[in-house]
């Protein structure tokens, strides 16, 4: 999954548009902050003079986007035990974060600048319901991170059409992205007079989609699963 730079329109006026940096091939979004959006962001962090700017806490990613921002100028010391750190040579507070939630706190207002990856932005905004082509407008790329998100299956089974998942079981830490794949290959598999029969004999049903937050590539080895939709880096499955 490539990741990008966007933009917002919201409605409102805005005091500065809040972004996030996407982690594969990171990328940046901006999203137009409302003078009246409420935050959950303490007080104590939150400041009219200083941007928030959130980052991984940890992970396959941190010490890459450490190093970025320490070159872009960005350096700050993080203290023990403690989630915030002030940039010492700019007006700027970077917010250790859990990766995957940093998308929902930039779209919040909580925070005024992120970096996580595309995949967990994807994810974010079509469980929020918002059409990720119209929603932010990519701006960069920051080329780090690099995977994809694809549909796996046993190689047992050869080369085969997604379509052939429609309506089976699927594992997956991206319920909302794999829901709206399956949905759109359910629609065009109900047109085909093979899957009409399968439907009128009772065999046709909805995709069912379990979210897992980690070992999805198991779940086809222990019966859980006829494919799993996981982040691929190396090109090749697991199975």
């Amino acid at each position: 999954s490539s990741s990008s730079s966007s933009s917002s329109n919201g409605n409102g006026s805005s005091r500065h548009p809040p972004a996030m940096a996407t982690e594969d091939d990171l990328a940046a979004i901006a999203i137009e902050e409302r003078q009246d959006m409420p935050t959950s962001m303490p007080g104590r962090v939150r400041s009219d003079d200083m941007l928030l700017f959130a980052v991984p806490k940890k992970g396959r990613i941190f010490e890459e986007v450490m190093r970025l921002l320490k070159g872009a100028g960005l350096d700050a010391k993080r203290p023990d035990r403690l989630d915030v750190a002030v940039c010492t040579e700019l007006p700027i507070k970077l917010v250790f974060l859990p990766a995957k939630d940093i998308p929902s706190y930039v779209m919040d207002g909580d925070v005024d600048l992120g970096i996580s990856g595309e995949d967990v932005l994807q994810e974010a905004l079509v469980a929020a319901g918002y059409d990720p082509g119209k929603h932010v407008v990519n701006l960069m790329k920051l080329g780090i991170g690099k995977c994809k998100l694809c549909l796996q299956a046993p190689t047992s089974l050869g080369e085969t059409d997604p379509k052939v998942f429609a309506g089976k079981r699927i594992v997956t830490s991206f319920p909302a992205i794999t829901r709206k794949f399956f949905d759109g290959l359910e629609a065009a598999n109900v047109n085909q007079a093979v899957h009409e029969e399968a439907k009128t004999n009772g065999n046709f049903g909805r995709t069912t989609i379990k979210e897992a937050s980690g070992s999805v590539e198991a779940a086809c080895g222990l019966g859980l699963a006829d494919a799993v939709v996981d982040l691929v880096e190396t090109g090749r499955c697991p199975f």
